[in-house]
């Protein structure tokens, strides 16, 4: 994912609500039921206040590539590729460039490959969305680890809820 504050911004974000949500999921003794809650409604607070602080979204300029059986650039996503083609596999490259950032992501029926500010993401691939589902494969009954990325290397977050 890109270095941006608003992507730093949703991840901390996903953190916090992780941590409200894991809070209502713990089964504790009734003794302890009061301090749970109070903590509880502590991580909301603190929830809510990070809210509060989101930052204004950073308008960019993206050029748009789109290269149905093309070769990226990135050479571990290069040599995916390679793969793909041994299995005579349909596959697309998609390369977004908006200044110095280039983020390229392979993909390949429902699974993608994602290369954004130096790190490599592998998860589902959701076409009407046109986005990277992070760790999740339903072929495997992988559920994710919840980060959705768009082909902008940006992060999309809805919150739950139950936050």
């Amino acid at each position: 994912m890109l270095q941006t504050p608003m992507n730093e911004w949703i991840l901390k974000a996903v953190q916090i609500e992780t941590a409200l949500l894991a809070l209502g999921e713990i089964e504790l003794p009734e003794q302890v039921h009061g301090l749970q809650n109070e903590a509880r409604d502590k991580v909301r607070a603190l929830l809510n206040a990070w809210k509060g602080r989101k930052p204004a979204e950073e308008k960019r300029e993206w050029k748009q590539e789109k290269f149905p059986g093309g070769a990226p650039q990135d050479e571990e996503l290069a040599g995916m590729v390679k793969e793909l083609k041994k299995e005579s596999a349909d596959f697309t490259v998609y390369r977004y460039t908006s200044g110095k950032d280039t983020v390229e992501t392979l993909v390949a029926d429902t699974q993608a490959w994602m290369v954004a500010g130096g790190e490599y993401y592998y998860g589902q691939w959701d076409e009407e969305e046109q986005v990277l589902e992070v760790g999740r494969d339903d072929e495997h009954d992988e559920p994710g680890s919840g980060l959705v990325l768009k082909l902008t290397g940006e992060l999309v977050h809805t919150f739950s809820d139950e936050a």
